[in-house]
């Protein structure tokens, strides 16, 4: 169909060269990772498509947009790139996106106006799915869903509304995939044509940001599918390969795929000028070999190599250790498969998991050594021109920032959202479902969205980083973040057993909440069904919002000014003062390297230090493990009585959380509050109250160490 660009345009497209050495080592996207899994690499036949959203500025809101019917000769408008709040304004794509729910009083946005102009348009389809979307497109009714990572690429486009020809991006891409879509292979397809047909161009015009991945699943089959401008800055270079079902990819800003043969179809997917564009402008010569794609044109990102290649070497090496891939690997990991085959099936909580990670129990662990501190903390801030920070010679300029390195996990503080999603033949599409958590994983805790209800829990559609906003599931986990990482190795065995007793009461109510969905369904009663997902979905949102705001509040009590309360029942307050480890007191210089123990009364020194911490390690997961089981049984309303034995450390309590006829509120769409939740509560086990319990629930706090145990 014809393009309509709203203005004159000139094609710019850039190739690099020395000129542009100083983007190809310094990318100001944000970057995401993305996991990927065929169907007979799960535990119950699922694909998996998994999106860390790991974005400085991100619009963290979701927003589920309706199917819709569309009349003869319409047209699909098309928007630019954005990422920031309000990514869309407007009434067709669903409630969060309404004026009505925009924040007006940060800045006057108007529909249709200024960022939110369309840039052009393409012929509309008659009928377009419902889907729930983010920075892209996540899933759909039909169980198609895509994660999403930025790749660094050779080739990079100006689009049409910065006076060049490309008015395709990948959100846009991924959006009208949702919307016309039912199978992977279509999606893809769709994607690679409309980005030849109407040029494509990434999220900014650097080489950092210029290509993309999109993981492509659907209930049969899974793909990784990568795209680049071409040379001319009007069209698009794509590549697809597909997943086996007993495997399992990744991709972490960097392409993945190698070698090509797009006669096999049963494997490969991608557009007709791979191989001539590489070869027209001498990035792939046929006398050297084969081609590889990512070879021809991917970023040569130097020795920041490792901030890809690393966590795609952790995501290999957790699901299949047996394979003892090294870390250590080439610019564009030449040694490692596209994917892996797991030691053992793996579950969504299992790749829940995985996203929390910081390398712990690795070389790499990011809670040791001198830059995480005295207590652990993860977080590496990202690098940047220093000097309107840092007074004098402390300010660094953008080129020293971007000349080290630090490692770069697969939890980062910066994340806007995660989510799993689960796609699986042997249930109805509306049973399509997406484990969804807002803020960086460690710190997060996932709901089940499903594709069969009508609306999405509001913690998810509100809030924006320009206000805090206590009823923002995005904001109530970013407190409990920021307060743990001052605390780190002692704070996180408090989140992760309050993440693992609530992963797996939901992972046991999915099956009887499915089964029940299932039957109403068998019968046509659709409009049941999708009552039932919109309040079991809601009440879990809202308990969320309830459990980790009380448990932030439990934080700030317990660790405070070097600090930790061990017991809140105690005659005469007698907190525990952390100190400092002696690796970082010899680090600083209050203690001599090798210093002699001095004991003082009561004290004796360790044997032997290894020992000593490797025992600590272990009495730390024989805890976690009975907490695991006693912290369940509390918090689902069962009864725990008595206290822990000393050596298992010290629990406190959370505040007890209202009785199962306390009326929860949520806020509908349209502002009214409806009490859609409480049938819930008492419906499902997760949803109700242990306040009949009087010792509460209890949290432990431990020495944090060891690996993901998957």
């Amino acid at each position: 169909g014809a393009i309509n660009t709203m203005r004159p345009v000139v094609a710019v497209a850039f190739l690099a060269t020395a000129a542009l050495a100083a983007d190809v080592l310094k990318f100001d996207g944000d970057g995401c990772t993305s996991i990927i899994a065929g169907k007979k690499a799960t535990t119950d036949g699922s694909t998996f498509a998994t999106h860390t959203n790991d974005c400085m500025e991100c619009d963290f809101r979701i927003s589920k947009v309706p199917a819709a019917d569309h009349p003869p000769n319409s047209t699909r408008a098309i928007y630019a790139y954005r990422s920031a709040y309000p990514r869309y304004l407007g009434e067709d794509r669903g409630e969060t996106y309404r004026t009505k729910h925009t924040d007006m009083s940060i800045y006057p946005w108007a529909v249709g106006e200024g960022v939110h102009a369309p840039i052009g348009s393409i012929p509309q389809v008659p009928h377009t799915y419902a889907y729930i979307d983010g920075g892209y497109g996540i899933m759909n009714e039909h169980q198609l869903s895509m994660g999403e990572s930025t790749c660094g690429a050779k080739l990079t486009a100006l689009p049409v509304h910065k006076g060049g020809k490309a008015l395709m991006e990948m959100g846009e891409l991924s959006r009208i995939a949702m919307e016309r879509c039912k199978t992977a292979r279509c999606a893809i397809a769709l994607m690679g044509g409309l980005a030849e047909q109407y040029g494509y161009y990434g999220a900014d015009v650097t080489e950092g940001e210029s290509g993309e991945s999109m993981q492509v699943i659907d209930p049969e089959e899974a793909w990784v599918f990568h795209i680049l401008p071409d040379n001319t800055g009007a069209s698009a270079i794509w590549v697809a390969q597909r997943v086996p079902d007993d495997g399992v990819s990744a991709v972490a800003n960097q392409f993945v795929i190698h070698k090509v043969n797009l006669a096999d179809t049963e494997n490969f997917m991608g557009s007709t000028n791979l191989e001539t564009v590489a070869k027209r402008l001498k990035l792939w010569d046929p006398k050297d070999g084969d081609f590889d794609f990512t070879h021809a044109y991917a970023m040569d990102r130097g020795h920041l190599h490792p901030y890809a290649t690393r966590r795609v070497w952790r995501i290999f090496d957790l699901v299949a250790p047996s394979l003892n891939l090294s870390p250590y690997t080439s610019t564009f990991a030449d040694d490692y498969p596209f994917a892996v085959t797991p030691d053992k099936p793996i579950s969504a909580m299992d790749v829940i998991k995985i996203h929390r990670d910081h390398y712990e129990g690795t070389d790499f662990d990011m809670t040791k050594g001198v830059a995480g501190g005295p207590y652990g903390d993860p977080s590496r801030f990202d690098p940047g021109d220093t000097h309107k920070v840092y007074p004098g010679v402390e300010g660094i300029s953008e080129a020293e920032a971007w000349s080290g390195s630090f490692e770069r996990a697969i939890s980062i503080f910066r994340a806007s959202y995660s989510w799993v999603s689960q796609a699986r033949a042997h249930v109805p599409d509306e049973l399509g479902v997406v484990w969804f958590s807002q803020y960086a994983p460690h710190a997060a805790q996932s709901t089940p969205l499903y594709m069969g209800g009508s609306k999405l829990p509001k913690p998810f559609t509100v809030g924006s980083l320009f206000k805090f906003d206590p009823e923002s599931n995005y904001w109530v986990h970013a407190l409990v973040g920021n307060w743990a990482d001052r605390f780190y190795v002692h704070t996180i065995g408090d989140i992760q057993a309050l993440q693992a007793a609530t992963d797996m009461q939901l992972e046991q109510n999915q099956a009887s909440v499915e089964a029940e969905v299932g039957s109403l369904l068998a019968k046509n009663m659709t409009s049941s069904a999708a009552d039932l997902l919109d309040k079991y979905s809601a009440s879990i949102a809202s308990q969320d919002i309830k459990t980790w705001t009380e448990f932030f509040y439990l934080l700030v009590a317990k660790f405070k000014d070097g600090q930790r309360i061990d017991d809140f029942h105690a005659e005469t307050n007698a907190p525990t003062k952390l100190f400092y480890p002696r690796w970082w007191l010899e680090t600083v210089g209050y203690l001599f390297p090798g210093s002699q123990f001095i004991p003082t009364l009561g004290d004796s020194p360790p044997a032997n230090p290894d020992a000593a911490s490797s025992s600590s390690s272990f009495w730390s997961h024989v805890a976690v493990a009975a907490l695991s089981i006693g912290l369940t049984a509390c918090y689902f309303k069962m009864d725990l009585k008595g206290r822990a034995r000393k050596h298992l450390g010290a629990f406190v309590e959370l505040p007890a959380r209202p009785s199962p006829a306390t009326t929860m509120h949520s806020m509908a769409a349209d502002g009214e509050e409806d009490e859609e939740e409480t049938k819930a509560q008492d419906h499902f086990p997760l949803l109700s109250s242990s306040s009949g319990n009087s010792d509460g629930v209890r949290f432990l706090s431990y020495q944090h160490g060891g690996a993901i145990a998957l």
